[in-house]
């Protein structure tokens, strides 16, 4: 586990023994008795949900930070001549793509600390990502779908436009 998520297990643990009284009129209630109670856990897990929401959040995000440095570093380096001012740019759009692609590294190592921990505690995996199936999407989105993959499929029968020449 990372620094953050070792914190919040920490901080919200608290292992204490507690005298458990059962209920008379439940049958399936526990017995009577000493019995060693997280009574933290609830604060835990709410907290591990929540960071686990976010980093999922800012996953997509920082990925798409990363993939357009690395665009600017492949730009750059096609324009590289040597001089002054292009290796400058290339400096800068390398060192660009590495703090992106960490910062991307970083965040997928805190997911997986994060999701790894909630198991831990839980027994159960958490993602707040839900995959819903093209069949439960509204009609009116299905319909939209439909309509632009019929525009791509027209626009790839399409020869190409010859220029006309002046």
């Amino acid at each position: 586990m990372t620094k953050i998520i070792d914190a919040i297990v920490e901080t919200y643990t608290n292992t204490t023994e507690l005298y458990i009284r059962g209920n008379n009129l439940d049958r399936f209630a526990k017995a009577d008795g000493w019995q060693v109670v997280d009574t933290l856990k609830f604060h835990c897990e709410r907290k591990l949900k929540r960071e686990i929401q976010d980093l999922e959040f800012w996953i997509s995000r920082q990925a798409d930070r990363e993939a357009n440095a690395k665009r600017w570093m492949q730009r750059d380096r096609k324009k590289f001549t040597g001089d002054e001012i292009s290796t400058t740019n290339l400096q800068a759009s390398v060192a660009q793509y590495k703090a992106e692609q960490f910062g991307l590294q970083v965040i997928q190592a805190e997911l997986t600390a994060a999701q790894e921990a909630y198991k831990k505690l839980t027994g159960a995996d958490y993602t707040s990502i839900e995959d819903k199936p093209d069949a439960e999407l509204p009609e009116d989105i299905a319909a939209m779908f439909a309509e632009m993959d019929a525009l791509e499929a027209a626009s790839e029968d399409e020869p190409p436009k010859r220029k006309r020449k002046a």
